[in-house]
C-alpha cells in the first residue's frame, strides 16, 4: 500500500516536470509539497489515510494544471486558480503533518 502511494507521489513529480517551460513556480511548488508528503510518510506524521488524501489533493492540483495547459496558454486567472489549490494544499499537508 505504502509503495502504491509512493509511486503515485513520483508520478506526479515526474508528470509535473515535463511541462517545465511554461509553470516553473507552479512545478516546483508541486514538487516541494510532494517533497513534504514523502518526509512526512518518512517521518511517520502521516497515516495511509492522510497521505492517500493529500496525494488527491496533489493530482487535482496536476489537473488543473494539464486543463489550463490545454489550449496552449495559461492565463492569469488560470495561474490564479492553481496557485490557490496549491495554497489550500499547503495548508493540509501542514495541518496533516501537525495533528
Amino acid at each position: 500500500m505504502l509503495k502504491s502511494i509512493l509511486i503515485a507521489s513520483a508520478l506526479i513529480a515526474a508528470s509535473s516536470g515535463a511541462s517545465f517551460a511554461a509553470t516553473p513556480w507552479i512545478n516546483a511548488t508541486q514538487n516541494a509539497q510532494g517533497h513534504r508528503i514523502f518526509h512526512g510518510v518518512q517521518s511517520g506524521r502521516l497515516t495511509y489515510h492522510e497521505t492517500k488524501s493529500l496525494l488527491k489533493g496533489q493530482a487535482h492540483v496536476q489537473r488543473l494544471e494539464t486543463q489550463a495547459k490545454a489550449d496552449g496558454v495559461v492565463t492569469p486567472l488560470e495561474r490564479a486558480r492553481i496557485r490557490t489549490a496549491q495554497s489550500v494544499q499547503s495548508v493540509r499537508i501542514f495541518w496533516k503533518k501537525h495533528n
